[in-house]
């Protein structure tokens, strides 16, 4: 049987998708539960966004960790298996230093604080992670990948929301106890990475011998065309990749699409809680259970929709639905509110069309991604969808003068534009050049013996004399 991730096609997305647990058991723990129990012990909107924001904010910076992903690799260890240790094991350790939070409802900023330090390091495994799953997983498979990948951050969050929550509930206002059981859950998923590796040939720890195998140690023989390139040749390969109309509005894109989202969050949880008559248990048992399998399952089936109809297709009907949910919520008169069966599913529908349409941008931006910075390109578009969010976020307070029902309609507003940005989000495609150029910068090596050195960065031996490049 072959055990490793590039071998074998199940065992790959197995491990891609419990390393994405590893992501939604915090983020369902401070999104659902934690704000939910802060909520119903007074804390207002401006708490709630900064808690939010606090959570969201690291990861619209952590395309920064993608030059550094690129370049840093310890092939004998695995190119990206050394850096999901890495940030799992800080996961861990950041998510302690809650427990020293005494009093989380009367220390927003100590405990916003600590909430983003956890995120830095979450989004740093979020980069390694999906790094991985550019280099190993095959075109044919990234759409259904990409659902089940999502789909299992949706089992992490409602682990957090649901299992978490109940905790907290239970704990008298303390955050040891559920803390604590989120770091034995990220410990244990910290195991996969630890015990299986990505190709054949390399070591599980120091000091153990090579598995039976070949181990990619030639350049040539990498995904990514050269091994540990500098940081000037991961930049100039980045402006290369976004150098064109369709990563350009690609990047429009991921900066447009979760505003709504963000914006109307805030708000949403201090109508619902604070006005509403929900209490924490009430909101956590609809958006931690029947929302969130609401997520899982059209997450999944949506990355399979993807690979029928089409990424873009299947993004343009979650956002038209979204649009004019968000547009009827604010339409409908104080009545409606009040009624808890149509806010129920109202949250419901919700959860499931965020899901389908996460996957459906996974499927896009990865599409428009090279290869040759896998960890640098498809980061910066996820980075750019939390940005998207900690804007809307940030929005959301200054806003609430207006309304609930005015920010409802602007949220509206702003999700339709998407629409008018998917038809230009078109497959990267590779075509051959009209010259030979250096595989590991992307120099134009016209006119040069094939086995001259390149004049940019002295790569020699070029075997390839028409490599394929990206455009």
């Amino acid at each position: 049987m072959k055990t490793t991730m590039s071998e074998n096609p199940v065992l790959r997305i197995v491990v891609l998708c419990i390393l994405y647990c590893a992501q939604g058991i915090p983020h369902g723990f401070v999104t659902y539960a934690l704000v939910a129990w802060l909520v119903e012990h007074g804390t207002e909107t401006a708490g709630v966004a900064m808690i939010t924001g606090a959570s969201v904010m690291p990861w619209s910076f952590k395309w920064a960790w993608g030059p550094i992903v690129d370049r840093y690799q310890i092939l004998e260890y695995g190119k990206r298996r050394p850096w999901i240790i890495f940030a799992q094991a800080l996961m861990i350790g950041s998510a302690f230093v809650l427990t020293l939070v005494p009093d989380p409802a009367q220390a927003i900023w100590v405990l916003a604080g600590v909430i983003f330090m956890h995120n830095v390091f979450s989004g740093l495994q979020d980069v390694a992670v999906d790094a991985l799953a550019v280099d190993l997983l095959k075109p044919e498979e990234r759409g259904r990948a990409n659902g089940l990948m999502y789909g299992s951050k949706y089992g992490g969050t409602a682990l957090g929301a649901g299992l978490l929550g109940y905790v907290l509930t239970n704990s008298d206002g303390s955050l040891f106890y559920s803390v604590l059981i989120m770091m034995g859950l990220l410990a244990l998923i910290m195991c996969v990475p630890i015990f299986v590796r990505e190709r054949p040939g390399e070591r599980l720890f120091p000091g153990l011998k090579h598995q039976t195998g070949h181990l990619v140690e030639d350049a040539r023989d990498a995904d990514e065309g050269s091994e540990n390139p500098t940081v000037k040749v991961l930049l100039k390969r980045l402006l290369s990749a976004f150098n064109r109309r369709n990563t350009m509005l690609a990047a429009v894109l991921g900066l447009l699409v979760w505003i709504p989202n963000g914006l109307v969050y805030p708000v949403s949880m201090t109508l619902f809680i604070g006005k509403l008559g929900w209490t924490q248990g009430d909101y956590t048992a609809v958006t931690g259970t029947w929302g969130l399998a609401a997520g899982l399952t059209c997450s999944v089936l949506g990355g399979f929709v993807a690979d029928l109809i089409g990424a873009r297709t299947l993004a343009a009907l979650c956002a038209t639905t979204f649009a004019l949910m968000l547009a009827a919520f604010a339409m409908v008169p104080d009545s409606v509110w009040m009624n808890t069966t149509f806010v129920s599913v109202f949250l419901v529908v919700e959860s499931g069309v965020h899901g389908a349409l996460n996957v459906s941008l996974f499927a896009i931006f990865m599409s428009v991604s090279w290869r040759i910075v896998a960890a640098t390109q498809f980061t910066a578009y996820m980075a750019l969808m939390n940005l998207s969010y900690t804007a809307g976020n940030f929005m959301s307070p200054v806003l609430e003068p207006l309304g609930v029902r005015t920010i409802y309609a602007i949220a509206a507003c702003i999700q339709i534009l998407v629409l008018f940005v998917l038809p230009f989000c078109r497959q990267t495609k590779e075509k051959r050049t009209m010259g030979p150029r250096c595989q590991k910068c992307e120099y134009l090596l016209q006119g040069l013996p094939q086995d001259h050195p390149c004049p940019e960065c002295g790569w020699r031996q070029i075997e390839d004399p028409d490599p394929l490049t990206t455009t």
